[in-house]
């Protein structure tokens, strides 16, 4: 009985480092206030993005991928008084609606409505262009700031490595 307990441990507590495939790393962001698992070292970039609202200074971790993919999180704080004019749920699908447009592809399937530490409002969308996929991303509202945490590669990338995708994706977690 106590082997069960063992093998089903790692899975109740989520990936360590130990459990990550060679190349990968956890990597924290202290300023973005989260942990995630990624395939290489990451580099930060920072840019600001105009929109109806007025500018977002928004912070961009990448880590190449094999095969051209590469694996982002961004987070950005939007201010106090625009959140106020709408609710979560607006801004999360502006939020997709936007992700799409940028791609220049189109949703595939429906925006899954999704949870961060059973809490935090969330979507997970696949964006696909010429019959491909070419990113999955999870996005989420927590309190002002918002999260996108994606895979961007091209449609042989991502039947080939499901499990890679899978294993960042559900690795971000968010840190005091």
């Amino acid at each position: 009985m106590m082997g069960v307990w063992t093998l089903a441990l790692p899975l109740m507590l989520g990936a360590t480092q130990e459990d990550l495939p060679a190349s990968w790393k956890t990597c924290p962001s202290k300023e973005g206030r989260f942990t995630v698992a990624m395939p290489s070292e990451p580099t930060t970039k920072k840019q600001v993005v105009k929109t109806t609202a007025g500018d977002l200074n928004v912070t961009l971790l990448i880590a190449e991928g094999k095969s051209d993919s590469y694996f982002v999180v961004s987070f950005s704080d939007y201010p106090a008084a625009e959140l106020k004019k709408g609710d979560p749920d607006k801004r999360l699908e502006q939020a997709c609606k936007g992700a799409v447009e940028s791609a220049r592809g189109k949703l595939r399937g429906a925006e899954k409505e999704i949870k961060l530490a059973a809490k935090h409002p969330g979507r997970e969308i696949c964006i696909e262009k010429d019959g491909a996929i070419v990113a999955k991303m999870r996005i989420y509202l927590v309190d002002n700031r918002l999260y996108q945490v994606m895979v961007l590669g091209n449609g042989a990338f991502f039947a080939a490595n499901d499990k890679d995708v899978g294993l960042f994706l559900d690795s971000f977690r968010l840190s005091k």
